[in-house]
């Protein structure tokens, strides 16, 4: 630990207090109740403007007693995060440390505004067109490449992590962290996953006081989801659209098991490599040609193809990835290319939180007849405008899908 961090942590050990008990619950049962509550606003006011005597509640106590009392219905809250590590607490977080960009994302969904949140990645602070109003925020840096002084610095009672990629580094920063203070309570969230992800919207809402918020998103995202898995119930496994995916990086798929197949699932596709037990494989071209696919997807926005997105509406350079892919030896074989079928998509329109978004478009791609009234557009739209809160047209700005 740098002299800096040792000195910053014995003043954090000064100024931390015991926190442990419900604030405002007088009689310490671990409920705080209505009258409870009222009892400590009227002496707050009695001793703020009538010159009362009684030892009333600091500001501070006050807040987090209305808080706790609103959302937590009076009790400690017990949530189980999705690394399945357990947390109790008796008070709301205030002050929030991200290093992960997609449950920022994530807490934006559920109407969690930036006063809250005292640190962010470098992802965040490199991206001003999406997350604009966090540009004043402190840069913790990255998972991989973390900035111990600054995340200490803007002293968080709470850090968010990954809960299943990058681990290890993840368990060097909680480590770190908390050897500087020991009160930061640490949640671990991944906050782009399917599988877990209307689970972590809902505890991420009852943590901070946001359920409703929560719930309305997931209103939204279910709208979505629950029409194409519908839709695409009755149609038997085998008779599945196969389906190819790469990724940015050319001939790098997905196999079982990973994010990107469980999508092709969820649109109701059948990835023609989910058999390889290795998530992302790097496939042989003639397997692609002998597993023959009905539709092709390709992947940008990272790697070498990093275009397109939120900050590039320029479509030239998906058109050339598209006639890359078609100009491939021997893979004008392939029905998707001679059916025209190839599509090109941005990570930002599938590979995190909004990765709802690309399954609609993927159901789309797969199956247009069974979805004439899917417009994936106008969910983007509706998510950019009414939940993420940004100004951005897309009919004016950015680039996130192409057709061959």
């Amino acid at each position: 630990m740098t002299r800096k961090l040792l000195l910053l942590a014995c003043c954090i050990f000064l100024l931390a207090g015991s926190a442990a008990a419900i604030p405002c619950d007088r009689d310490g049962d671990g409920t705080l109740t209505a009258s409870e509550l009222a009892a400590a606003i009227l002496d707050s006011l009695d001793a703020r403007f009538m010159g009362g005597t009684v030892q009333a509640p600091s500001p501070d106590d006050l807040r987090d007693a209305a808080f706790v009392y609103e959302h937590w219905d009076g009790r400690a809250l017990t949530i189980t995060d999705s690394s399945g590590r357990t947390t109790t607490l008796t008070r709301p977080l205030r002050r929030i440390a991200l290093f992960n960009s997609d449950s920022l994302e994530m807490l934006r969904s559920i109407g969690l505004g930036p006063d809250r949140i005292v640190g962010v990645s470098k992802y965040a602070l490199e991206d001003p067109t999406y997350f604009p109003e966090y540009q004043g925020k402190a840069n913790l840096g990255s998972v991989w490449s973390p900035d111990y002084e600054q995340a200490a610095a803007v002293r968080p009672d709470a850090v968010f992590l990954y809960a299943t990629i990058s681990q290890s580094s993840c368990d060097d920063i909680e480590k770190t962290l908390a050897s500087i203070d020991p009160t930061i309570r640490f949640f671990r969230f991944d906050s782009y996953r399917p599988a877990a992800y209307a689970d972590e919207v809902r505890t991420m809402g009852l943590l901070l006081g946001k359920a409703e918020g929560a719930e309305r998103f997931l209103a939204f995202h279910g709208s979505v989801m629950d029409t194409v898995a519908e839709r695409i119930a009755s149609i038997p496994a085998d008779d599945r659209v196969p389906v190819y995916l790469e990724s940015w990086n050319d001939y790098k798929s997905a196999g079982k098991g990973s994010g990107y197949d469980e999508k092709i699932e969820l649109a109701g596709g059948r990835n023609i490599f989910a058999d390889t037990t290795i998530e992302y494989p790097v496939v042989d071209p003639e397997a692609v040609i002998s597993r023959n696919p009905d539709v092709i997807v390709k992947i940008v926005g990272a790697g070498e193809l990093v275009f397109g997105g939120y900050g590039d509406d320029d479509p030239a350079p998906f058109e050339a990835v598209a006639l890359a892919i078609e100009n491939r030896p021997v893979w004008d074989q392939i029905s998707a290319i001679k059916d025209g079928r190839v599509h090109i998509i941005h990570s930002d329109a599938i590979g995190g939180p909004e990765y709802f978004i690309g399954v609609a478009y993927m159901a789309t791609w797969f199956y247009p007849d069974l979805f004439p009234d899917l417009d994936p557009r106008a969910v983007h739209q509706q998510y950019l405008s009414e939940f993420q809160r940004l100004d951005y047209d897309l009919d004016e700005h950015g680039m996130f899908v192409y057709q061959a």
